[in-house]
């Protein structure tokens, strides 16, 4: 004989029946936006999914308050222009890629410009055999971009420049290429390139004395040793993971241009490290004026400090730590798997001159560390009230901290393929997420009005 329940437990026992059968919003899902203080900064988020071809506008909400629907291939790259245009990059528009040359990243290779309503303005593409654009790039205050390129060069040609054979052997015997990277500012007026450097003109090796480029690598750091590779010289046991990228020595990731110093930050995935470009040098004028994160790189000891560098960013003038720089640090593959990704502002021992003292360390004034799973690509943002919006990107996260590191802010995407997801799982990553405030002049005369929480509208 069963006992009867009191009518209140029958009615406790329903409602908990119909929870279960139908989850509350906060429990269906852990997506959008899950946390919003007051302290948060009041503006518009672009975001670019890296498995979706729109490219969203949204408010602190997660309302939807513009999107553009990218013709043919994910945006890998989003930046909204002062005239309310989108410049992106992704895969050519139409045209067969050849993956035997870059295999991961075949997603890159194109530059293009978008008017408000996605109307396509112009594209550069880069498909031919000599050179590639991948990764980001940096609008620039007149306009122009600063952009990552391969440059591809036959194996005997890197032999010439004193490649060690044994590499080749070990490593790069079924690719064809080494690929060096090369910083190119574009003129979007023209689409020609009216500034560049290049890797390439700047090697040093200590294999053929008989070779103009040869020397120690540390008695020259301004200068890169081209047989410094990370998995050769670091991680024997996972020589089969370098086969991945082929002959993508450096695997640059982000380009920061600094208007105030005339410089360029660039962050090198392969070398662990953070450089330091003038843009008043050109190719065969040096210009390599600081390095920083792996002393080893360039034959000289110390204790590494940056691993699998991701996104890099000058802090602009007029925001709060204006002139330092925020660098995303990755997982270091030697350390257990609890050693966490970080975000580091770092202020550079910068003379009067711009000039920098190598002799001194870079000076890590402020720091992040991420919860959760170990990442591979992040990035960080100085706000104007002093917050740090940051990006864990492999996880779909953006976090919005104060200068003491609380969470005020925060945002998990929810977009995979166009379709809704309903927690972070590995589909959701960012490409590249940027937060412009309430009253940028690229809204201006715009329709800013919201049209839906993003994770209804992916249901609608």
């Amino acid at each position: 004989m069963r006992a009867k329940l009191p009518l209140p437990h029958i009615f406790l026992v329903l409602l908990a029946l119909l929870l279960t059968a139908f989850p509350t919003a906060a429990q269906e899902r852990a997506v959008g936006v899950t946390v919003h203080t007051e302290d948060a900064y009041d503006g518009y988020l672009l975001f670019s999914p890296a498995f979706d071809r729109d490219v969203y506008l949204i408010d602190n909400d997660g309302q939807v308050i513009h999107k553009w629907l990218i013709e043919e291939t994910a945006a890998t790259t989003a930046h909204l222009l002062e005239n309310g245009h989108l410049i992106i990059t992704g895969a050519p528009r139409g045209g067969e890629v050849d993956t035997s040359l870059a295999p991961r990243f075949y997603r890159d290779g194109s530059i293009r410009e978008y008017t408000w309503d996605n109307e396509l303005v112009w594209e550069i593409e880069f498909t031919d055999a000599e050179t590639r654009q991948h990764h980001g790039i940096d609008i620039m205050p007149n306009g122009n971009i600063l952009a990552i390129l391969w440059d591809y060069h036959p194996l005997d040609e890197a032999l010439a420049m004193g490649l060690d054979p044994a590499l080749v052997d070990i490593e790069l015997k079924d690719h064809p290429y080494l690929l060096p990277d090369r910083i190119i500012e574009i003129d979007r007026s023209t689409g020609e390139a009216v500034w560049q450097w290049g890797s390439w003109d700047h090697l040093v090796q200590n294999i053929d004395p008989d070779l103009p480029n040869y020397g120690a690598a540390a008695e020259h750091p301004q200068r890169i040793d081209i047989n410094y590779h990370f998995w050769y010289s670091r991680n024997l046991d996972s020589l089969a993971l370098s086969k991945i990228n082929g002959g993508n020595w450096m695997g640059s990731m982000a380009v920061s241009y600094s208007p105030e110093l005339d410089q360029a930050a660039l962050s090198v995935w392969r070398f662990d490290e953070l450089w330091i470009i003038d843009h008043r040098a050109a190719d065969s004028a040096g210009g390599l004026l600081y390095r920083w994160g792996n002393p080893s790189a360039y034959g000289q000891d110390g204790h590494q400090r940056l691993f699998r560098p991701g996104g890099v960013k000058w802090i602009k003038a007029g925001l709060p730590g204006e002139g330092n720089i925020l660098i995303f640090n990755g997982r270091n593959p030697n350390e257990a798997d609890n050693q966490p990704a970080s975000v580091m502002e770092l202020k550079l021992p910068r003379r009067a001159d711009g000039s920098y003292d190598w002799e001194r360390e870079a000076e890590v004034v402020w720091s992040y560390a991420f919860d959760g799973p170990r990442a591979y690509y992040g990035s960080a943002q100085r706000l104007p009230n002093g917050n740090t919006l940051l990006m864990k990107g492999d996880h779909g996260r953006l976090i919005e901290v104060n200068p003491n590191g609380e969470t005020v802010w925060e945002f998990v995407n929810p977009v995979s393929g166009a379709t809704l997801v309903i927690q972070e799982d590995g589909s959701n990553d960012l490409s590249r997420a940027h937060k412009y405030p309430a009253d940028y002049r690229g809204f201006d005369g715009k329709d800013m009005k919201p049209v839906g929480r993003l994770v209804d509208y992916l249901q609608a």
